[in-house]
């Protein structure tokens, strides 16, 4: 009878945990608490790319200029900021503006009339982890002076909407904030895409990605315990197939996506969502824990929708079920409850307090 106590009880407190189990890889590193700057040969050095829609041969054109107050007038002067809304990207760690990935994350809202402005990140983050997460602090600060400079310059804050990936969504974040700081304004959206985990578990909410940044702020998890962070960021919390490990087909099985895959999924999503805007039907949870297992089709069922129709009047935890082969999206499917077998298999790791080291 007591056994049956003491496991009726430690059932309950698992079931009230908001992220389950493991703990999360890469909590802390050194120095993220403390002040990093960055050189004016290294400021100088900080670029933006810009795309806009015109009606040439390639439908597009395109210009670099500077990150800074004076590369502001740069932007100015090819942005439309009257008739277009912008879009802001900020890509992830060793990634850059020419990326096939960037270009494609971008080519929807390039399509939709956006003015695209792509931070150039890759030759500043482009060392070890630990120290490029300490840099997503100085050039969120920065970007965040140029976009209010952009604002002076006729942006408004209710046109503009910023996506980060992974260490992106850090700075599209510390951008916001400062933006706000500067111009008693927020900006329209703020997404983000699977944000860093390692390194910013540990940091209170203002030091990393912050659902008080923006008017709007979502959050897409595809590997929240390895390269992406668990805890609830935003708004509204997205869990693509439980948050942990991605669905994938190869050849004719069904594979885990496992880590690096599972953490890149979150722009192949968001791009097919940014296409498929109410496909991606996401169903509301009592919590992290229960998302993990996609535990959350008991009772009223309540749901939400990955990309631009996002219901932020619905925030919450959401559940994202996921199909393994292109486009993702399971669409009013997904409302009935499947098993993943081998995903959730995953998902079976031995807890750290069973462990003698």
């Amino acid at each position: 009878m007591n056994f049956l106590i003491i496991s009726l009880m430690s059932s309950l407190v698992l079931a009230t945990q908001d992220s389950g189990y493991p703990a999360g890889f890469f909590a802390d590193c050194p120095g993220m608490n403390r002040t990093t700057t960055l050189s004016d040969e290294t400021k100088d050095s900080l670029s933006v790319v810009l795309i806009w829609p015109t009606r040439t041969l390639f439908g597009n054109s395109q210009a670099t200029c500077k990150l800074s107050i004076s590369g502001a007038a740069c932007v100015a002067r090819h942005l439309d900021f009257k008739k277009r809304k912008t879009m802001i990207f900020i890509s992830g760690y060793l990634d850059a503006s020419f990326s096939p990935l960037v270009r494609f994350i971008v080519s929807p809202y390039l399509k939709r009339g956006r003015n695209i402005i792509i931070v150039e990140t890759f030759p500043v983050l482009l060392r070890s982890y630990p120290l490029a997460a300490r840099l997503t602090k100085p050039i969120g600060n920065i970007l965040g002076e140029f976009l209010a400079e952009l604002t002076h310059r006729g942006m408004s804050p209710n046109k503009l909407e910023l996506v980060g990936g992974s260490l992106g969504a850090h700075i599209a974040s510390r951008a916001a904030v400062k933006y706000h700081y500067l111009t008693h304004k927020k900006p329209a959206r703020l997404t983000g895409l699977d944000p860093a985990g390692p390194c910013f578990r540990n940091l209170p909410p203002s030091e990393r990605f912050n659902p008080t940044a923006a008017q709007r702020v979502d959050a897409l998890h595809t590997n929240m315990d390895v390269f992406g962070i668990a805890d609830t960021v935003a708004q509204v919390d997205f869990y693509a197939n439980g948050g942990e490990y991605q669905p994938a087909i190869a050849g004719n099985f069904l594979l885990p996506c496992f880590v690096p895959c599972s953490h890149i999924r979150a722009a192949f999503y968001w791009l097919y969502a940014t296409s498929n805007t109410d496909k991606f039907i996401a169903l509301r949870c009592d919590s992290v824990f229960h998302a993990r297992r996609g535990d959350c089709y008991d009772g009223h069922i309540e749901t939400n929708v990955l990309g631009p129709k996002t219901n932020f009047s619905r925030p919450g935890i959401y559940y994202l079920p996921i199909k393994a082969e292109k486009p993702f999206y399971f669409g009013e499917e997904g409302l009935v409850r499947k098993s993943f077998g081998l995903t959730n298999y995953l998902l079976n790791a031995v807890s750290d307090e069973n462990l003698i080291i």
